[in-house]
């Protein structure tokens, strides 16, 4: 069984839920980032055509589609079925609604599609770095939170 537990933010009405600091929510983007690049190199080696300059490749149609499939796997619908992408499991970071319970395909796909916003000129951290619970423009949008997850430890005495 898994506990939220609170790092290093505001306490919320639900003892034992932290929110996730920027650095992790930032390092569980590298992950899934690098991840969806990894997968698109590969269809690139099989399937593209190397640009000219020697670095990555060029793909369409259903390698494109294939593509594009995988990152929409990777991203809304991971975390709408599982609260989690890869790269948040592997931080211990959830998608919570604002009530703390799980979210939904339609506010996995809302934080999607407007984190692109939130990823131009950085605009996402910024907005993300005065608010006290880390939210970036999607998360507020879609009502959402991502909190920290960790193990419950039992102490048992002797």
């Amino acid at each position: 069984m898994t506990e939220i537990t609170i790092e290093n933010q505001t306490k919320t009405q639900n003892n034992g839920i932290e929110i996730a600091k920027k650095r992790y929510r930032i390092g569980a983007f590298l992950i899934d980032f690098l991840i969806l690049w990894l997968i698109g190199m590969v269809i690139g080696i099989f399937f593209g055509t190397p640009h000219e300059d020697g670095i990555g490749y060029s793909f369409n149609g259903f390698p494109a589609f294939a593509w594009m499939c995988c990152g929409i796997f990777l991203w809304p619908v991971s975390e709408g079925i599982w609260g989690q992408t890869i790269g948040k499991r592997f931080l211990d970071l959830k998608v919570v609604t604002n009530e703390f319970k799980p979210i939904g395909i339609g506010q996995a796909f809302g934080r999607f599609f407007l984190g692109f916003i939130d990823y131009i000129f950085l605009i996402g951290l910024i907005i993300a770095a005065t608010n006290k619970q880390n939210k970036r423009i999607g998360d507020m949008v879609a009502n959402t939170i991502v909190v920290r997850t960790k193990k419950a430890y039992t102490q048992h005495r002797v």
